[in-house]
């Protein structure tokens, strides 16, 4: 505990300028710690195929922990929930594989329904099926298997056919 009155008077100003720079002016928005619903976050895959008949896209990605293990219990072609690991708007790879269908409300912000396509325990990799918007099929058409796409995904779906926003080539940042 402090004992002289110019030292407890030093700390209070301190405590105070320090409280007030961290405070959001009206100028700044207050940063919220959870996205809102209807935002959206960005996951990067390697691209496999296209089908222009369904507009669906076809990309692997990678899994973490025991999402591998989770993938081993469905069979290709069924629906499932993917569940990114992610903060903000940036996804890095799939925590958690769920058995998923369409009348199902999705509650994680990183939750994308998806088609299980194959997985790849041993390389921690999944390969899965999602439908895109008509908007996007342009940016996919150029694209070969192996290179990376990003896709834009909107946080907590309210359909299938709402999941996906656009995709486009992976371009790594200049900065």
């Amino acid at each position: 505990m402090l004992r002289h009155p110019i030292a407890q008077a030093v700390c209070a100003v301190s405590l105070a300028v320090s409280l007030a720079a961290q405070a959001p002016t009206p100028a700044q928005p207050v940063q919220t710690a959870q996205p809102r619903s209807g935002e959206s976050y960005l996951w990067h895959g390697e691209f496999v195929s296209f089908d222009a008949a369904t507009r669906a896209l076809t990309v692997r990605a990678r899994v973490l922990g025991d999402a591998a293990t989770e993938a081993g219990r469905f069979s290709n072609g069924d629906r499932v929930l993917l569940t990114w690991s992610g903060l903000d708007i940036h996804a890095g790879a799939v925590r958690r594989v769920a058995k998923y269908d369409a009348g199902q409300q999705i509650l994680d912000f990183f939750a994308l329904p998806a088609e299980l396509a194959s997985r790849d325990a041993p390389n921690n990799q999944i390969t899965f099926r999602v439908r895109i918007a008509e908007a996007s099929v342009g940016a996919v058409k150029g694209l070969k298997p192996g290179q990376w796409v990003t896709v834009t995904a909107r946080h907590r779906p309210k359909a299938d056919a709402d999941a996906i926003i656009g995709v486009g080539g992976y371009i790594r940042s200049q900065t």
